[in-house]
């Protein structure tokens, strides 16, 4: 288990034991099943397996300390078998099925959850010569308000920890940027790129369908690329600092599939688990701060996502033109040799899986291995 899981783990099993006494001492305990709502939501920050440990052991550590739950009648195992299966069905949708809402994986584990629970009291009354179909019933039925309460507030925990920080200071870069923005397309062979995108895009086995970042998109040139490669379903969004980058990018086509955002590649305003494929055409020197930025990375890809760094022309050339630019606040915007930064992604936990740094092409491909589970 990763230290960041365990610290998960810790803070809501934690909530998980002081919860049930504060709402056991206000008489709300069989109302709102404390003990749910901090293990539930422990199954969105952390893979399946230390979510469903942690949900099998609280229960029982909890009424061998505290008395609550009980193991007679035995409601403690129950609840201890219960939450680790809502746990592992939780982490199996989030894997298998990356693009449904919160909302919804948690409907079917908390529904799978409280029919275990019915079928296991029925077994347990049924064994104890007890009515079993009334007892069932009432285990289906009790704790509604509590099954409510999870539904707006896990999901609502979970919309809060996508939101991005808000960008602290102005980039300085800025200013450059929107100066040179007129120029940039006068400064290529714009159908020569064109065919070069294209040729990556065929390379990186882009599919139609597929939502691709395009972050530090500029004028827009790799957007349209991807435009040519991702069909009727697919979808761009394209980010960049500059305004005046942006404002020149979106100008060049009215097509409802690409999205345009002001935004750094630090601060990403996009949700958990939304991206396919993120390229970073003639941009990555341009990111200062590489362990933030891949943090991001890891938060919006989807599992197996991909990331893609691309220049067409040399690691020297690149730091040449930054290093001499007549704006000194791009002169520290330098490109690393590309075993460095494959160094960065690995350390990251992603797979770099193909690497370039020759003098017409830098290239690096890289597979994320161990998705974030935070949404």
């Amino acid at each position: 288990m990763k230290p960041r899981e365990l610290a998960y783990c810790g803070i809501f099993g934690a909530a998980a034991l002081l919860l049930p006494v504060l709402f056991h001492a206000l008489q709300l305990g069989r109302i709102f099943m404390p003990m749910y709502l901090p293990l539930v939501t422990l199954a969105f920050f952390v893979k399946p397996g230390p979510a469903a440990l942690t949900a099998l052991v609280l229960p029982v550590l909890s009424g061998a300390v505290t008395g609550m739950p009980p193991f007679y009648p035995p409601v403690a195992p129950a609840m201890s078998l219960e939450l680790a299966l809502m746990a592992a069905m939780i982490g199996a949708l989030r894997k298998t099925l990356p693009r449904l809402p919160v909302w919804a994986v948690l409907a079917v584990a908390l529904f799978a959850g409280r029919v275990f629970s019915a079928g296991f009291f029925y077994a347990a009354a049924a064994f104890m010569s007890l009515p079993a179909g009334f007892v069932a019933s009432i285990s289906l039925l009790s704790g509604w308000p509590g099954i409510v309460l999870m539904l707006i507030v896990i999901p609502a925990i979970m919309r809060l920890r996508s939101q991005p920080a808000p960008v602290a200071t102005v980039d300085p870069r800025i200013p450059f940027f929107n100066k040179i923005a007129s120029a940039w397309d006068g400064w290529h062979d714009l159908p020569q790129v064109r065919q070069r995108l294209l040729g990556s895009l065929d390379r990186f086995s882009v599919r139609a369908g597929e939502t691709v970042l395009d972050l530090g998109c500029g004028t827009g040139n790799l957007a349209l690329a991807l435009l040519e490669r991702l069909g009727p379903e697919g979808r761009v969004l394209a980010a960049d600092i500059s305004p005046a980058m942006l404002e020149i990018a979106a100008a060049k086509t009215s097509d409802k599939r690409i999205s345009w955002l002001l935004a750094c590649a630090e601060k990403l305003p996009l949700a958990a688990h939304s991206c396919d494929r993120i390229i970073c055409f003639s941009a990555w020197p341009h990111f200062r701060d590489p362990a933030t930025v891949l943090a991001g990375f890891r938060r919006i890809l989807r599992p197996d996502g991909h990331v893609h760094i691309l220049h067409f022309i040399s690691r020297h050339e690149v730091n040449r033109i930054h290093a001499s630019a007549s704006d000194h606040s791009v002169h520290s915007d330098l490109l690393p040799p590309v075993k460095e930064v494959a160094a960065l992604f690995s350390s990251a936990g992603f797979a770099v899986t193909e690497t370039a740094d020759t003098d017409n092409l830098y290239l690096l491909t890289a597979r994320l291995q161990d998705a974030d589970t935070a949404v």
